[in-house]
């Protein structure tokens, strides 16, 4: 009887060293939903010893830009207001998606997800993630859609903006169209943002690489 307390007495002693520990985290995490054609979100966490006090959401659309007083949807507005306290009195990233603005809820919690697994050490992420260049002196950005799965770029996609749409096929510069076309490539094979500069298209392909910089850095691969 004295041996089986013992033992009882000893696992009970581990458990409550493992528990005390395993220290809680508190501070500002950031997550990042995956990126399509239609944008991604942003979810700024702050956790005190474990639990969920704050959380900002940023919705952005598919030109990198986040969507502001104006964008069309009474049902998108209410859930951005509405998501972060059911996050908190969840303390979880999993809740009730709010009626009429699925897409959004899905989405944000997914980056509230991403911020809860960094809170835990989680690193690294698998996944689309979009990434935006500085804007030149003309207004122009790059935007880099980057697909990695176990710590490998799979696939690239490109786009350049300019005023408040993608430049298309009816811009007239050769050179763009051609590093448009060959740099995702480039991109995939080196697994890295370390890329040459596309000859002909130095500003493109400079927002480019600085675009999927950031994309990687969403991913945890910068």
């Amino acid at each position: 009887m004295k041996k089986l307390l013992f033992v009882f007495l000893s696992i009970m002693l581990v458990m409550g060293f493992a528990v005390s520990t395993a220290t809680a985290q508190s501070g500002l995490f950031i997550g990042f939903s995956e990126a399509d054609a239609r944008g991604y979100t942003e979810a700024r966490v702050i956790l005190d010893d474990g639990e969920i006090i704050d959380v900002e959401l940023i919705e952005f659309n598919d030109l990198a830009q986040p969507k502001g007083e104006e964008y069309p949807l009474d049902e998108f507005h209410e859930a951005m207001r509405e998501l972060p306290e059911r996050f908190k009195e969840a303390n979880s990233h999993e809740v009730d998606a709010y009626s009429g603005a699925t897409g959004t809820s899905d989405s944000a919690m997914e980056a509230v997800k991403m911020a809860l697994d960094k809170a835990e050490g989680v690193t690294s992420f698998d996944g689309t993630f979009m990434g935006k260049s500085d804007v030149d002196e003309r207004g122009n950005y790059g935007i880099a859609w980057v697909t990695v799965e176990e710590g490998s770029i799979t696939d690239v996609r490109l786009e350049e903006v300019a005023g408040d749409e993608y430049k298309d096929e009816d811009y007239d510069w050769d050179e763009f169209h051609e590093a448009k076309e060959v740099m995702p490539g480039w991109f995939e094979e080196a697994n890295d943002y370390d890329v040459d500069i596309y000859t002909g298209a130095t500003g493109s392909a400079e927002k480019w690489i600085q675009a999927v910089i950031r994309a990687l850095g969403k991913a945890g691969m910068q």
